[in-house]
């Protein structure tokens, strides 16, 4: 073969291998869109995977070298107003741009969200890293920030290797104790976690939400949820859930299946929202005989002495 009848054939071999890629990519996101159900008219999941009332901004916090390190998404402020916080925990080799939708969406409900630029963050300790940041924010009389911040009342979320860094942020840092509530989106199981990063729900002593999907069935699969759930302390309150056709990455861009009971879970648990509680008080909650979701459990789910005022 001559080489320059080789180099059309590799050419034309590259142009083939990457088409064939486009279009599994197009039609996995097919498939992907068209196993999101449609929320019940009226729901509280419904309200909630809504726009909320804020309009929000963004802000970008740089290292001196330029590099990213935090993106803070916040309500645009009002006079003698205050708002919790949301400290988020990236999957595997993401940044703040995969969650952008979603994180902007949880701001226009009353929350300050920041994302650190790491794309490692199984440890816990760059959520925790921008806790202390906001932290300090709100005692600088020149921050944007400054007594903008309700340190009393932050809750952490994550997906997939976030998942675990949410937990380990509460259970492995001295000042995990700030932390009033977890979700974990979409959680590895322990197999494929690195040593650093493997995760112990037993030490979790504060509202724990887990969130998986029925499309998740290697890294974050039912058993694991399950178990995640079981090993949770006898008195923690704990609610699981698997999202209806939700793959592992369901929660990226506008937070697909996830993003209504997450946001009122944050709601609840940060604001004490009477209306996003009965998404999860009791035997009775909404999300308890919600069609879009299946294997939903409870435990401790009507202590109030978890709820933030």
């Amino acid at each position: 073969m001559s080489v320059l009848k080789k180099r059309k054939w590799i050419s034309w071999l590259s142009a083939l291998v990457l088409i064939v890629a486009v279009l599994i990519t197009i039609f996995i996101q097919i498939i992907i869109h068209s196993n999101v159900p449609e929320l019940a008219e009226g729901s509280i999941e419904q309200r909630y995977a809504q726009k909320g009332s804020y309009h929000v901004k963004v802000e970008e916090v740089k290292r001196m070298s330029g590099e990213g390190l935090f993106r803070i998404y916040y309500p645009t402020f009002q006079e003698d107003e205050s708002y919790p916080i949301i400290s988020w925990g990236n999957g595997t080799d993401a940044t703040p741009d995969r969650y952008d939708e979603l994180l902007t969406h949880l701001a226009s409900w009353g929350f300050i969200v920041i994302d650190s630029y790491s794309k490692t963050t199984g440890t816990g300790k760059e959520i925790m890293e921008a806790i202390d940041y906001l932290k300090n924010e709100n005692e600088q009389a020149n921050s944007l920030f400054y007594q903008k911040i309700q340190m009393e009342h932050i809750g952490v979320a994550g997906h997939s290797q976030g998942s675990t860094g949410a937990i380990n942020a509460h259970t492995n840092y001295k000042s995990g104790s700030l932390i009033k509530t977890i979700v974990s989106i979409a959680l590895p199981d322990l197999k494929y976690c690195d040593p650093e990063d493997v995760y112990d729900t037993a030490r979790i002593t504060v509202p724990f939400l887990i969130m998986g999907g029925t499309r998740d069935f290697l890294i974050s699969p039912l058993s694991t949820n399950q178990f995640a759930m079981q090993s949770t302390s006898p008195s923690t309150p704990v609610m699981m859930g698997m999202a209806k056709g939700a793959a592992h990455t369901a929660i990226e861009g506008n937070g697909g299946n996830h993003r209504g009971y997450l946001t009122a879970w944050m709601r609840y648990r940060l604001l004490d929202d009477q209306e996003a509680m009965k998404a999860f008080h009791g035997d009775s909650s909404e999300m308890m005989h919600n069609t879009n979701w299946v294997d939903v459990i409870q435990a401790n789910m009507d202590d109030n002495k978890f709820v933030h005022p």
